[in-house]
């Protein structure tokens, strides 16, 4: 089993579209071939990125995703603080959960987002790899 971290942007490209690299991630949590973890912090941005106007999911799939990741995956609690900072701050929850769980990857359309020099061991994918 994969252990991974997904950034938000993995999901909610994969509820736009059943077709595409994000939808195989969210599928493979489904079958539990790759298990996702989080912090409280982390799923809290999934429900607040996904109930954005902008996308305008119905509250039920949100739900659903949530209740999904729950199940299939593992939360982190309080996982530490950086020792290095990120082009933004805001994905340092994402390296934070990522190194307290010792996950093999962080998922994520930005991968610039996350130097490698700021990730040690953990490899920084897209999801087509």
């Amino acid at each position: 089993m994969i252990r991974t971290v997904v950034d938000t942007n993995v999901y909610i490209s994969a509820l736009i579209s059943s077709m595409g690299n994000e939808a195989l991630i969210l599928l493979a949590v489904r079958q539990g071939l790759v298990k996702p973890f989080f912090s409280e912090e982390i799923l809290q941005e999934y429900a607040e990125v996904s109930a954005h106007p902008k996308f305008a999911f119905p509250a039920d799939e949100i739900e659903a995703l949530i209740e999904l990741l729950r199940c299939q995956g593992e939360e982190v609690h309080d996982p530490k603080s950086l020792d290095s900072r990120l082009p933004d701050p805001g994905d340092e929850k994402f390296l934070a959960c990522a190194k307290a769980a010792g996950v093999d990857f962080i998922v994520t359309g930005n991968k610039r987002h996350f130097p490698p020099r700021s990730c040690g061991t953990i490899r920084i994918v897209n999801a087509a790899e």
